[in-house]
């Protein structure tokens, strides 16, 4: 088979290797879709090796593929022809610190101990793969959304319309959550936003506190503010969040989805004298997957609006650079059929 393979600076190649051999409670998946994970990006672009993915590695943890062998001992409800989203955290024995090494741009995965709704999804034969391969970002992203409990009555901003904010907002929209805004400095990433049923703000043409009002009324709290209950963060941008901060009103919460750089000062008397709740989000759990899963197969909303680009496994490289470069695009697929 043809596998991607990681090399820190030296960068990434295609290499032939062994179609892996299952067990008996395993599963062979050949793989059909891939995506590049902001996380990804950042270990290639870097070249780092001390990141979750180590030098010589097949590599890639998005990804929607065909089962074409099971093991003896698999569930008799997993067949061969099942198209499946996997779950890269429960994909191996080994578990969640080698996630990134799941070989989402190789040909064929294992997929050990193999179980539904453990870390094989059953996607059904008609989803569309380029909305199928999208199961993985979306439940961090749905995982972020609803870490604040939140009703359908509250008014939610999500910062940042890359793919776990679109994520956010679709899963959001999806549940019947109506009053949700996302803000970004892109009009071309917020009209993506807004082709899922978001109401969008650009913060390079209008103030954030400003248009926050506009779209949701204000309070007369410790001045006038912006009446917003919950602030989901995938943007990790600092000077955002402080800005948050500033406008925030009392007994409002935070979630953060975003991986941030660099420390950020926040202002615990701001904390406490407003109540606020900062939380973070990491990851997802199983009601996160089953509830895509269903986002997905019935199409709740049009999440494959998200794929701006797809490049056949010969050309990660180049996938990659436009990935890194990150004009024009939201999410980047590997086909790998």
């Amino acid at each position: 088979m043809k596998a991607a393979v990681y090399y820190g600076e030296k960068g990434i190649r295609i290499e032939d290797k062994e179609i892996p051999r299952i067990g008996e409670k395993d599963v062979l998946v050949r793989n059909l879709r891939a995506g590049i994970c902001g996380t990804d990006i950042n270990i290639v672009r870097t070249g780092a090796d001390d990141r979750g993915i180590s030098i010589g590695a097949e590599f890639g943890h998005e990804m929607v593929g065909e089962i074409v062998e099971v093991g003896a001992e698999v569930s008799k409800q997993i067949t061969t022809g099942m198209i499946v989203g996997i779950n890269p955290i429960t994909a191996k024995r080994v578990g969640r610190r080698k996630s990134l090494e799941a070989s989402g741009f190789s040909e064929y995965v294992l997929i050990e101990d193999a179980a539904l709704d453990y870390n094989l999804y059953d996607m059904g034969k008609a989803v569309s793969l380029d909305a199928a391969v999208l199961m993985e970002p979306m439940s961090v992203g749905r995982h972020g959304a609803f870490r604040t409990n939140p009703k359908r009555s509250d008014k939610i901003v999500v910062l940042g319309a890359g793919p776990i904010g679109i994520s956010a907002a679709a899963s959001l929209i999806a549940e019947g959550f109506l009053n949700v805004c996302v803000v970004d400095t892109n009009d071309w990433r917020l009209q993506k936003a807004k082709h899922i049923g978001a109401s969008v703000l650009n913060t390079m043409q209008q103030d954030l506190a400003k248009g926050l009002s506009e779209h949701f009324g204000e309070l007369n709290v410790y001045g006038q503010v912006p009446d917003v209950d919950i602030f989901i963060d995938a943007a990790g941008a600092p000077i955002l969040f402080e800005s948050v901060m500033q406008i925030i009103k009392p007994g409002a919460k935070i979630s953060i989805i975003a991986v941030y750089k660099e420390e950020v000062p926040v202002s615990l008397a701001q904390v406490m004298s407003k109540e606020v709740s900062i939380q973070g989000a990491s990851g997802y759990t199983d009601t996160d997957i089953r509830k895509v899963v269903d986002h997905i197969k019935n199409e709740k909303t049009d999440i494959a609006t998200m794929v701006t680009q797809v490049f056949k496994l010969k050309d990660i490289e180049e996938a990659f650079r436009v990935a890194i470069k990150g004009e024009g695009t939201v999410k980047v697929i590997i086909d790998l059929t």
